[in-house]
């Protein structure tokens, strides 16, 4: 089976200007040769979180791209083969697996705690991620990472590593030198125009192409 834990991993971002755009931009993200998608909506109702999805989900399963749907736990039973990504305040890892099943994927972010790593693998989590890399929009409580912390983390590594926060095209260089598997980013893409995403993501590979 191919890796999907890998490359660019795009999170949808938190605000909706209009559903059409939107999804307009989701597909195109979707469809730019990406392995993983983030649906993240925490501010909208739960009717709109399912239309969104309901679109979303099935562009990801025509693309052939992992879906991974933040933090909703209710949500993840209606639509076979998507992950789920949680934090350090959602549900205990312990219970994660009861709730949802054993097969899914289960992301998990840890900030910058290392020590939970072991954990992470007791419970059959399948990445982590780390951060914030840079100043967020997206996340505003984090703790900002050094290289100092990424490298102690890539390290002791036993399941596919993320780097998360505040990461665009001026930025990444920076972040490929550490090589994670994944690098998650939201604005840095969602705020381009939607001509212009897939040639942003296109840009964004390449930086990753050249360091690993």
């Amino acid at each position: 089976m191919k890796n999907k834990l890998t490359g660019i991993y795009p999170i949808s971002p938190n605000y909706i200007d209009s559903d059409s755009e939107y999804l307009e931009k989701c597909f195109v993200v979707i469809n730019s040769g990406i392995s993983i998608f983030q649906f993240r909506a925490p501010n909208i109702s739960s009717r709109k979180r399912r239309f969104l999805l309901n679109n979303i989900y099935k562009y990801c399963i025509d693309a052939e791209v992992q879906l991974i749907i933040n933090n909703d736990y209710y949500l993840i039973k209606n639509y076979e083969g998507a992950g789920i990504h949680v934090g350090r305040k959602d549900l205990p890892l312990k219970n994660i697996k009861n709730r949802i099943g054993s097969d899914v994927i289960i992301g998990y972010s840890c900030g910058i705690e290392i020590n939970i790593l072991n954990e992470l693998k007791e419970y059959d989590v399948s990445y982590f991620s780390i951060g914030a890399a840079f100043p967020s929009k997206t996340k505003k409580d984090t703790s900002t990472l050094t290289d100092k912390i990424v490298k102690d983390f890539y390290k002791v590594k036993n399941i596919p590593m993320c780097i998360i926060g505040g990461i665009d095209i001026s930025n990444i260089s920076s972040v490929t030198t550490h090589k994670p598997d994944m690098i998650a980013i939201s604005n840095g893409i969602f705020r381009e125009d939607v001509d212009n995403i897939k040639k942003t993501i296109h840009a964004l590979k390449g930086f990753i192409n050249e360091k690993y």
